[in-house]
């Protein structure tokens, strides 16, 4: 049975650290995957005692380290543990295999799709304190059962929210990034949907994905695009996100960039797409840049976030773009794309207003308006409005507000 990959996660800091500190970062890269190895070795010729004695060296040798080592390496104490858990049970140590499931749930172990089948944890099944701690990894790590668990929206919901505001595509600056790039000619003579689809593949093209990347400080369409040719560098979602709302809202079109995010608040793997109001379509129609993806139902009309979103609670079919993919290297299939917006699909965040350097701070710039668009009774900012240094959060239950109609269409 294919057991758990051993991750190691090394954070930001750790790629400035000394010359030492890396050494020993190195050093116990290969330490784990000689013990992990060592430890399936001995799990292949069914020696599980030797497996188990292997994993409890490597356990004993992480927790003299230091505590900052230690949380940058989270991810290989996840597998060890859950590795663990099975050795165990394959030696008949029931409790003791639950026991390590625990702890490997506790430091972050959340993949169900392995617990569930995993034929090495089959003596444990009917065990009631098994069922309990797969329960809660089901609850951390099913992305489509939490989905489907979220609870309903409030469609009645009347509370005092800001209105939603795009940008003209008269005003300077999105005229000068409209003819700096000739967007009418990349958009096409066409109709509205095939405008959408070129603006969408010109932006996947012109710049490349980085999730790693930090943001530059200006963030607009031209100057991100700048940014990138000068230092030979990607960016993340949501400025590949931004640049497609300049591009849609410069060709008239409005236009709004949507923060997809997780349940989990421990999770900062969020995702960021497009949204354009769809005149034929009368609704907001979805594109990500990231991706060069856009969804539509069995018969090829487009959908929006509310409708994937409705559809992979309800288990309906949709339709992912065959020309999806990432950098232009790897093709996105959709197992891989619902898998990943199941997870970041359980709340969204919007900005009220949709503007050029929306998110560029600036002295004397107003605080930016988000809305929070929650399901059931979940929320994050535990109140109807939170203010912060340059952001105030509106907390929202209501989708048929948060996609309403733009004024004037």
């Amino acid at each position: 049975m294919k057991k758990v990959l051993f991750i190691c996660v090394i954070s930001i800091t750790c790629l400035f650290a000394n010359a030492q500190q890396n050494k020993e970062q190195d050093d116990f890269n290969v330490y784990t995957n000689t013990m992990g190895n060592n430890a399936h070795n001995a799990y292949d010729q069914k020696d599980y005692a030797k497996s188990v004695t292997i994993v409890n060296e490597w356990i004993d040798n992480y927790n003299k380290r230091s505590s900052a080592f230690k949380q940058n390496n989270i991810g290989a104490l996840q597998g060890m543990y859950y590795n663990q858990a099975c050795y165990t049970a394959l030696t008949g140590q029931k409790d003791v295999a639950i026991d390590y499931l625990k702890k490997a749930y506790s430091v972050g172990f959340a993949d169900y799709a392995q617990t569930k089948i995993d034929s090495d944890l089959n003596g444990l099944r009917e065990d009631k304190e098994f069922k309990a701690v797969l329960l809660k990894i089901r609850e951390k790590g099913d992305y489509s059962y939490i989905l489907k668990n979220s609870g309903p929206y409030n469609r009645k919901q009347k509370i005092e929210l800001p209105a939603f505001t795009y940008q003209s595509a008269s005003a300077p600056e999105l005229v000068n990034f409209k003819n700096k790039f000739n967007l009418d000619s990349i958009s096409g003579k066409g109709d509205e949907i095939s405008k959408f689809k070129n603006l969408l593949y010109w932006v996947h093209n012109v710049v490349r994905h980085d999730g790693s990347s930090n943001n530059p400080p200006s963030k607009n369409a031209i100057d991100l695009i700048a940014v990138c040719k000068k230092d030979d560098r990607g960016v993340n979602c949501r400025m590949m996100a931004t640049i497609l709302k300049d591009a849609y809202q410069a060709e008239g079109f409005q236009s709004r960039l949507v923060t997809c995010m997780p349940k989990d608040t421990a999770d900062f793997d969020c995702h960021v797409i497009t949204v354009v109001w769809s005149k034929t379509l009368d609704k907001w129609v979805w594109m990500d840049p990231t991706f060069n993806a856009y969804v539509s139902d069995d018969k090829g009309n487009l959908l929006n976030i509310e409708e994937v979103r409705e559809r992979m609670v309800n288990d309906q079919p949709w339709v992912l773009n065959e020309d999806a993919n990432w950098n232009n290297k790897n093709k996105e299939t959709k197992e891989a794309y619902f898998n990943y917006m199941s997870k970041n699909l359980y709340w969204l965040k919007c900005a009220a207003k949709s503007e050029w350097d929306l998110e560029t701070r600036k002295d004397g710039k107003p605080a930016i308006e988000y809305i929070n668009l929650y399901p059931g009774k979940f929320t994050t900012i535990h109140q109807p409005k939170k203010v912060e240094k340059g952001m105030t959060e509106y907390a929202s239950n209501n989708p048929d507000y948060f996609w309403q109609k733009p004024v004037n269409n």
